[in-house]
Order: structure tokens, then sequence, then C-alpha cells
């Protein structure tokens, strides 16, 4: 199970005992969306996906592509793939579709040669006028893939603190349809949900009222609100802390002790330097637990800048919650990585006589250190390190750089492009249950002709990863077992 880190007291070296790479493909013109789905019994299912056209392609598992083809849902109309959820050897689909004046939210169901099983279903219609823009749709799913949470903020002025939210079982029928307001908070912010596989279901509000240029911590409240199936009733658990203010968190179930853990960073001032982590514990019912804010240490600090003592200017900038791995203990290991954007502006004169002059503005991106925490069931630092890395670049959005995460049956690894020299090797860092890092090369990404979204990467068994490649206009898969 992806959200458990075993715990093991051996420490060895990562060592990638192989990989495979499929064969270059050409993109058509606007492919723009590039995503592992998963396996199933025939090999590696991915998406290809453009503005107008929706491609699944399946790859054996030694990365040859068995068959490539449009994924067909028999309708009439602009339709808008949101999220494909393999199930065993079948799949559900869920989409938007714009037509005669209607937008609607639909789901059907496909079996793995994409054939529909059953007629499409119509979840909810969005609007009696076709939307210039359709709500940016937020899907969860639970445990054992019984059932699918849909949700979204109204993108109505009026309804704009409206918040909606839909549950479908693996058979596509709808369980319930909520739409609701938290009149609790002034400007709430519809974070993240989760749900388990009966009657609950959990959205994390925060409160956006911390309004300053540059801010990484715009909430200063965050509200769990507990849905239960059968009461179809709200309750409600608020969490402030006087002076603090907080980023979006991460939320993850925790089977072991039955509980929901939440973290992410806060912060005493608006900008972009952290002060810590705040962790909180709820019950199933939403009642909390516990609910604690860890300072990042001074010896954390020596480790991420390099100065002994740290410098009046050093401190913990940029940094972003990454990901939440629950240990077998309860426990918790908190990804945290440093990521901002810069820009420069280069001017250039007019040509000859024609006058005038014009600016060019570049954007550059950057994606730094990685600090991991791992933070025991009573909620105090066991250990911290600091994964130094830096990765620069320009006018791409960033989608080359940051890492994927492989949760191995002994170790994390975080695999990652290593820019610096000129070229570009993937690497990775393997962390140890203690703390303990070693960084590995995999391999010369440009001598092989490869540049990996990392980011993009899936994990596809306990010590497999695969990621897409996209240079020049070619996409390829690389499937890592380590």
């Amino acid at each position: 199970m992806l959200l458990v880190f075993l715990l093991a007291a051996s420490i060895k070296l990562l060592s990638a005992q192989s990989y495979e790479v499929s064969l270059p493909e050409k993109l058509n013109y606007g492919s723009n969306r590039f995503e592992v789905l998963g396996t199933n019994r025939d090999g590696i299912v991915a998406m290809n996906a453009g503005k107008n056209s929706h491609t699944i392609e399946l790859y054996s598992f030694d990365m040859k592509l068995k068959w490539k083809k449009p994924l067909s849902l028999k309708e009439v109309g602009f339709v808008n793939i949101g999220k494909i959820i393999l199930i065993e050897d079948s799949a559900i689909v869920f989409y938007t579709i714009q037509y005669k004046g209607m937008t609607m939210l639909k789901a059907a169901k496909v079996d793995e040669q994409l054939n529909l099983i059953r007629p499409s279903i119509t979840i909810d219609t969005l609007a009696t006028s076709t939307l210039l823009n359709v709500p940016k749709m937020n899907y969860s799913v639970s445990a054992n893939k019984k059932r699918f949470l849909i949700y979204f903020e109204d993108l109505n002025i009026a309804d704009k603190r409206s918040m909606h939210a839909f549950c479908v079982d693996a058979l596509l029928n709808l369980k319930w349809k909520n739409a609701f307001r938290s009149t609790d908070f002034l400007e709430p912010e519809l974070l993240t949900a989760e749900l388990d596989d009966s009657l609950l279901c959990w959205f994390v509000i925060g409160e956006n009222q911390v309004k300053n240029l540059r801010n990484d911590f715009p909430y200063n409240k965050i509200m769990l609100m507990t849905f239960n199936d059968s009461s179809m009733v709200f309750t409600k658990t608020l969490t402030e802390e006087a002076g603090m203010i907080f980023t979006e968190p991460i939320v993850r179930r925790d089977f072991n002790s039955n509980q929901l853990i939440l973290a992410g960073l806060y912060s005493d001032s608006p900008g972009n330097e952290s002060d810590g982590i705040f962790l909180n514990r709820y019950q199933n019912t939403g009642a909390i637990v516990a609910d604690k804010m860890i300072q990042f240490s001074a010896d954390l600090l020596i480790n991420l800048s390099g100065n002994n003592p740290p410098k009046r200017n050093d401190g913990f900038y940029f940094f972003h919650p990454s990901a939440m791995i629950i240990k077998k203990n309860s426990g918790i290991i908190f990804l945290t990585e440093s990521h901002s954007v810069s820009t420069e502006s280069f001017n250039s004169t007019g040509y000859g006589n024609f006058g005038g002059s014009s600016s060019l503005t570049v954007n550059y991106y950057h994606y730094n250190e990685i600090v991991a925490c791992s933070i025991s069931n009573t909620d105090s630092i066991e250990w911290s390190q600091v994964l130094h890395k830096k990765q620069q670049t320009e006018s791409d959005g960033g989608i080359f750089s940051s890492f994927a995460l492989l949760i191995a049956p002994t170790e994390l690894i975080l695999i990652y492009n290593d820019f610096a020299g000129g070229t570009n090797v993937l690497s990775a860092f393997t962390m140890q249950s203690d703390g303990k890092v070693n960084r590995t090369e995999i391999f010369n990404a440009d001598k092989k002709g490869l540049l990996p979204l990392a980011v993009a990467g899936k994990q596809v068994s306990p010590n497999e990863m695969v990621i897409p490649s996209l240079k020049k206009g070619y996409l390829q898969y690389l499937k890592i077992l380590f």
C-alpha cells in the first residue's frame, strides 16, 4: 500500500537494477497532457491528451507498445476528460461535455479495450448555458476504489463561495450530491477532500484572508468538515493558532489508528519563510485528537544553509508541502520542497529606421532543497534531513524539475533530474528509515536522448516507477526497476 512506509534497520545502497524505454513517439500538435494511469493484467496504461483528443496507450511490461487508440465515449459535443481511474481490468472515466448550450458532468465505465461497458450517466448539469470556463474538478478515491468523490468550487460570481460535491460508486450509482457554503468563514476556499469506502467524507476548508504579495501562507484558519452519508450532516472542527498562518495542507488516512492526519507549513507573518510544520490528528468522526506546531530546529537550518552559526538572512524560504507518508506505527514522514519563480527582463532597441524598443521577460523556475522530517506517533521529531539539489530551468513552467517519489518496501526513493554541470543526469536520493540518505546517478539522460518529467512519474509496483520523457517533440515512457 502506497501510504505505508515499512521501517527497516538495514541500510543498502540504491541501484537501479534495470530500466526499459519505449520507442519515441512523435507528438501531434496541441498535445499537452501525458499521464501514466497505472497497470492492468496486460501491461502499463498511459494517456496522451490534447485539446480535442484523448489517446490511450497500452505498453507491455518491457515497455513495448501493444496498442494505441482514441478514447471514444460516443458523445456529440466538446468532451474534456477530467479523470480516468483504473479498476482491475476496467476503468471509470469522468468528463464534462458541452453541447447545445448545456454543460454536464458525466461518467462512463469502459473495459480494458476502451469499450463502453454500460451507457454513461449524467452526474449533474453544471450550467444551462455553455460555460466559457468549466470549473476545475477535483477527484478523490476511497482505498478499495468502491467510492469516488468529485468536488469543485462554483465559478458563478454570485455563488463563488458555494462548493459542490458528488459521490459515485464503482457501478456508477450516484450515492449523493451536495452543495454547501462554509458560512463560518468570510472567504472560504475548498482545499482538498478524502472519503472512505462506506459512509464518510472529509472536506478541508481554508479561510483565505491573508492578502499579501508573494505570500505562501494564505490561510489564517483551517476547518475540517466531516460529512456522513446516512445522516447527511456536516460536523465541523476548526484549527487556528493566534498569530500563525498556514499553507495548504496534505491530508492522509491512517488505517492503523483509524485516524485522519493533516499536515502543512506555518509562519508567523506573511511572506515566503516557514517556521515549521503544523500537524493535526482527527478521529473519523472529525473530533480532534491532537494538534501540534513543530518548529524547525537550528541544526536543520545549519544543514540547509551550510552556515554554522546561521547568517541573519538564512531561513526556510519558498518551501511548500510535497508529500506525507504514513508509517506502520502511525508516525509520518513529511516532505517539503523549496520552489519559486524569478523573472528577468531584457530590453532590445528597434531595428534600423523602424525605431521603437521592446522587452522580453524570461521566467526562471527554481526547485531546490527538499526537507524530510520523521515525526513520531506522539508528534515529536525523530530525525530531520536536508536533501540538497539545485534545479533551474527557464520558460518551461518547471515541468522537468521537482521529483518523483517511490515508496519501496524498505526505503523512500526520490527520483529527479540533476542539471548540474551542463548535462542532465537522472539521479535519485534513497532515504532509509533512520534518515540516512544516499545519492545515486541512474543514467546520463542526455546521452540516451531523454528528458524525463519526473514529477509526472507513477509508481506501478512496490519497486517500479514509470516516468514520461518529452524531448524535441517526442514522447517516451521510462520504467525503472529498483
